[in-house]
């Protein structure tokens, strides 16, 4: 496993060898992002989990940069529902809804 510490030894990156955000780097997204970051959402930090926007399977790394509060509902959304979150460079997370598919539909021919 790979840590990297920053100049006071606090760990700022612990690679690929886990997924699950807690611990330290639970505390350091509660304190900066203060709770669920999907815009418009109030829930607090305590009843939010860790995101990897660039999903750990697709190798999205479990650090800081990668990472955003998201409540459960939310999370799910993202997970589930075909949802994406983008984080702007001023640091703002905007969500995209899933893209409609129409390919079930059969255009009618003339009666």
């Amino acid at each position: 496993m790979r840590v990297v510490l920053d100049g006071k030894s606090m760990v700022i990156d612990v690679g690929r060898s886990t997924r699950v955000v807690k611990g330290w780097m639970k505390r350091a997204l509660v304190a900066r992002d203060g709770g669920c970051r999907w815009p418009g959402c109030n829930r607090s930090g305590s009843h939010c989990d860790g995101h990897h926007l660039i999903h750990w399977i697709r190798g999205g790394k479990t650090e800081l940069d990668n990472l955003v509060l998201l409540c459960y509902h939310h999370h799910r959304l993202v997970h589930e529902d075909g949802w994406q979150l983008v984080r702007t460079e001023d640091g703002r997370v905007l969500s995209i809804p899933p893209t409609t598919r129409f390919s079930s539909l059969r255009a009618r021919g003339p009666d």
